[in-house]
């Protein structure tokens, strides 16, 4: 006979052997409590690891735009550099997408229209890179100083409006690169 079933027969034992059995029962809802508690915080746990993961790809992708809106917008200062004449000329200067075909890779051109297919091949690099890309050059009145700024919808959300620096949702991201170009003599 085993030691339970000997304990249970005797009356001392009795009430003992029942409040062993009620803590059984008992233990076996507070082991429940304790896992349902503890998937709670794992589940919590990786909600936090998806929300920081996703934030992450986020600043990711708006670093990116901002490095390749770097790049480009310095490219196209380069542009200007190597043509002087026509960016001193105003050769450089548009605020919309250039219309024309000029292809002075292939063909020899004019200044003038050295700076039109640089336009273009700058804005074909923008709507190729950044969501709604667009740019306009500007120059500082009565200066050699040019003022290159490079727009795109980071949040791709339908953002139209212009501050730069950007002062809210409605704007669309912005970066500005100053350029001076030397005097040309001849």
């Amino acid at each position: 006979m085993s030691i339970d079933k000997r304990l249970m027969k005797t009356n001392r034992s009795a009430p003992a052997a029942r409040v062993q059995r009620k803590l059984v029962r008992g233990q076996r809802g507070d082991t429940m409590i304790e896992v349902l508690v503890t998937i709670i915080i794992i589940a919590v746990g990786v909600l936090g690891a998806a929300a920081l993961q996703v934030t992450t790809l986020k600043n990711l992708s708006t670093s990116h735009s901002a490095s390749v809106a770097a790049i480009v917008a310095e490219d196209f200062s380069e542009r200007m550099r190597a043509n002087p004449t026509a960016a001193l000329a105003g050769g450089y200067e548009h605020s919309s997408a250039p219309t024309g075909d000029t292809d002075c890779a292939a063909n020899l051109c004019s200044m003038a229209d050295m700076a039109k297919y640089d336009i273009k091949t700058w804005w074909d690099q923008l709507t190729a890179v950044l969501p709604a890309g667009s740019a306009e050059v500007t120059r500082i009145v009565g200066t050699n100083r040019f003022v290159l700024t490079v727009r795109w919808d980071e949040d791709r959300s339908g953002s139209t409006a212009k501050n730069c620096p950007v002062q809210s949702t409605a704007d669309l991201e912005c970066y500005r690169l100053n350029v001076t170009i030397p005097s040309v003599t001849i």
